[in-house]
């Protein structure tokens, strides 16, 4: 591939650092538009390629690289909660001082009465306004991140993972680990609308330390030993387990 030339590049900068508009970089792409780090020149930069492979998606690319930490912060002036209505505390304060003065089942009806109140302000108040304080969106093609030698962490409020097909129907998410999967939590549902299903080389254990409940329209059981030999309780037909163990 020829060499590219660009007749009419502008850079400006000192020591510590420079901005280039139509650089020819070794890579033999014009960038746009390009911040470099001089103490660092060549491994700390942000790039704005002009040139390039549309189908590979180098053309018109944006790429940041740096040989220390990349953080973003955003959002601090966001407010996804209104701020506490004062009308919360007043209210509060008169049906505390109602009760205590008139006492009895009066005072009783009173606090009752002024503690709705105050919860149907508070939950106006915490309606959230969903406000996004960072938003990646891939218009087309993947979103990928990698830590090869490290971790990946989400700390969040509520964490919420949707898969959405082209049709509605096809979404999946996929979860792979080598050694495990660990799902801790107060209370852990699992729902699907046709299938459930849980697979194991080796053992599944089911322990309910306090109560289990197997509730079914038909439950099936079967072990081993009924490979080859109809179930006693099914009057001599094979149950589905049997189809699958045989």
């Amino acid at each position: 591939m020829a060499k590219k030339k660009n007749f009419h590049p502008y850079y400006i900068g000192t020591e510590h650092g420079r901005i280039s508009f139509g650089q020819v970089r070794e890579s033999n792409q014009i960038a746009a538009c390009m911040l470099e780090s001089g103490p660092d020149a060549g491994r700390h930069y942000i790039v704005m390629e002009e040139t390039g492979n549309a189908k590979q998606g180098t053309k018109g690319s944006t790429k940041a690289f740096c040989p220390g930490t990349f953080t973003v912060k955003a959002g601090k002036d966001i407010k996804n909660y209104p701020e506490k209505d004062p009308k919360v505390d007043a209210i509060s304060d008169i049906g505390r001082i109602a009760g205590g003065v008139l006492g009895g089942p009066g005072g009783a009806v009173i606090g009752e009465k002024v503690f709705g109140a105050v919860e149907e302000l508070i939950d106006k108040d915490e309606v959230p306004r969903n406000i996004p304080a960072i938003w990646y969106e891939a218009e087309n093609g993947d979103i990928i991140i990698k830590a090869p030698r490290g971790r990946i962490k989400l700390e969040a409020e509520s964490i919420e993972l949707t898969a959405k097909g082209f049709d509605g129907r096809t979404g999946n998410i996929l979860m792979d680990a080598d050694d495990k999967i660990a799902l801790n939590a107060q209370i852990v549902d699992v729902k699907s609308r046709v299938s459930t299903k849980i697979f194991s080389e080796s053992t599944v254990d089911m322990i309910g330390k306090g109560i289990m409940n197997v509730y079914g329209g038909l439950v099936d059981f079967a072990d081993r030993t009924t490979k080859g030999k109809p179930s006693k309780t099914c009057g001599g037909q094979v149950s589905i387990n049997e189809e699958r163990n045989k």
